[in-house]
């Protein structure tokens, strides 16, 4: 009973969450059997007789050459403005800006000239599986990570369309809510301006936590960050041939090495926490930027210092190797022997 309640309260939030913020999202509402729904196409996008204008210019010998066009002309005539990726944009604004801000008025863009061209065309938004799983443990991100697809019906079946990657996925069911990139569907529609799209920030943000709040997990594949190692793990930050041989050297004391760097440090580092990070070290100096390092682990350079040129910070234990005194060893015992 309790559960009923809860799942009727639950659904009685989003109601009326959507009226305040859009339609509710789902995945079911597309009439797949009559893909010529999908031409048409809402006001709210732009001039209708300016975009079929440009759209008839663009229509190809079949749906495959009209997708190659529309993505050659706008990958020639706009550019990517991330400045204006947080306000509602549709074909019009980014004609006149020659510009788009992100995904989401990138693909308005692209559907509303395939519409145009007489290829049907579905929004599909999707948000990273790693976003949503760290969204409902309540795990810190730095983004909110999502994506924008086009389905498109070509060649008489359904594909998928990522026009930022200006990728066709024919090997494709709508059924399917794992996208490209590990992206989850979780709304499709014909009309993004209801649908909310990320361009309405603040409204999209709302909804999204709505949903995502409320939404079963086990429509996703399996939290890999909530998964425990048996076995210790160890990061390398170093040059070859110096990470070869930390990662020889963490292997001999029973670590596993999952990844060697030396650059996407704000990738990598994070990923780091919680294991091994071994640091190549050359006289004291670390090869990474000392702030890049004491962004994610806060003083971390005073284990330099240590004898033991260890140090822990919180539950992440950092080594830095100085191959310099190893090095000098070398040279010492060499001339010895001349």
């Amino acid at each position: 009973m309790r559960n009923t309640l809860a799942t009727l309260a639950a659904l009685s939030f989003l109601l009326l969450v959507s009226g305040l913020y859009g339609a509710i999202p789902d995945v079911e509402s597309i009439d797949y059997a009559h893909p010529r729904k999908y031409l048409a196409f809402p006001d709210s996008l732009g001039d209708r007789v300016a975009i079929l204008g440009k759209a008839g210019r663009l229509k190809g010998e079949s749906d495959l050459s009209t997708i190659r066009n529309v993505l050659a002309w706008m990958d020639q005539n706009l550019k990517c403005d991330e400045t204006k990726a947080y306000r509602w944009r549709n074909y019009d604004d980014v004609m006149r800006e020659k510009a788009y801000g992100g995904c989401a008025d990138q693909a308005i863009v692209c559907g509303v000239l395939l519409k145009g061209a007489g290829v049907p065309a579905v929004w599909v938004k999707s948000m990273d599986v790693s976003w949503i799983w760290d969204f409902k443990k309540a795990r810190p991100f730095k983004s909110w990570s999502g994506h924008v697809f086009l389905e498109v019906f070509v060649q008489g079946k359904w594909s998928l369309l990522d026009p930022g990657a200006k990728t066709l996925y024919q090997n494709y069911s709508p059924k399917m809510r794992i996208l490209p990139g590990q992206r989850f569907a979780y709304h499709k529609g014909n009309d993004p301006k209801d649908m909310i799209m990320s361009l309405q920030w603040k409204e999209w943000k709302r909804q999204t936590e709505t949903y995502f709040r409320e939404m079963d997990e086990t429509l996703l594949p399996v939290d890999e960050k909530g998964g425990t190692a048996l076995v210790a793990q160890a990061y390398v930050i170093g040059n070859s041939p110096y990470y070869q041989a930390m990662t020889k050297m963490a292997v001999e004391s029973g670590l596993r090495v999952v990844k060697s760097f030396n650059g996407e440090y704000d990738k990598y580092l994070p990923q780091a926490q919680g294991h091994v990070l071994l640091i190549e070290t050359h006289k004291g100096k670390p090869i990474l930027p000392g702030d890049v390092l004491e962004r994610y682990y806060p003083k971390a350079l005073t284990g330099i210092s240590f004898p033991s040129k260890r140090i822990r910070i919180k539950d992440t234990s950092i080594v830095f190797i100085e191959f310099s005194e190893q090095l000098q060893g070398i040279s010492e015992i060499e001339n010895k022997e001349k």
